[in-house]
């Protein structure tokens, strides 16, 4: 009777001497281990904070993008309203030379109305140009934290 080594089938058993010695002497060969080692977690955790800072830059630049298209209408627009603003003061301007030179009543109503266009004009060009303003601070704040955030995203 001989013991037969931890290795075997039959392993820390006692068995009988009847096989061959060199075999149940020799260890048994085990499979290499191939499963590579799992990853960090805060690895995981780095790359899921790169993506979302990532994410909102990208966002931040398309509202941007969309914001620059509303600023090219309202910029022409308020280009039509700057033409038709200097339009009303030189109609208001000639209405009024005309009430002053000859004090008809149809003429200094004219003149009001002509006032009144000018007034609503440039109140119309002054309120395009607030939000054209307003406008180009909001582009340049969205691309200046998408630049933040992506800067944020390389530092991790």
């Amino acid at each position: 009777m001989t013991h037969a080594p931890a290795g075997s089938a039959t392993g820390g058993q006692f068995a009988s001497s009847g096989g061959s010695s060199s075999a149940a002497k020799a260890p048994a060969k085990t499979a290499p281990k191939t499963a590579a080692k799992p990853a960090h977690p805060a690895a995981q955790v780095i790359k899921e904070r790169k993506a979302a800072l990532h994410g909102r830059a990208a966002a931040d630049r398309e509202q941007a993008r969309k914001l620059t298209t509303e600023l090219h209408v309202l910029q022409s627009q308020e280009a039509t309203a700057h033409a038709a603003a200097v339009k009303a003061a030189a109609a208001a301007k000639k209405a009024h030379h005309a009430a002053t030179a000859k004090p008809v009543s149809a003429k200094v109503a004219a003149a009001r109305r002509a006032a009144a266009a000018h007034r609503k004009a440039r109140g119309h060009h002054a309120t395009l140009r607030q939000r054209i303003s307003g406008m180009q601070h909001q582009i340049s704040t969205l691309n200046a934290q998408a630049k933040q955030l992506d800067a944020q995203a390389a530092a991790l």
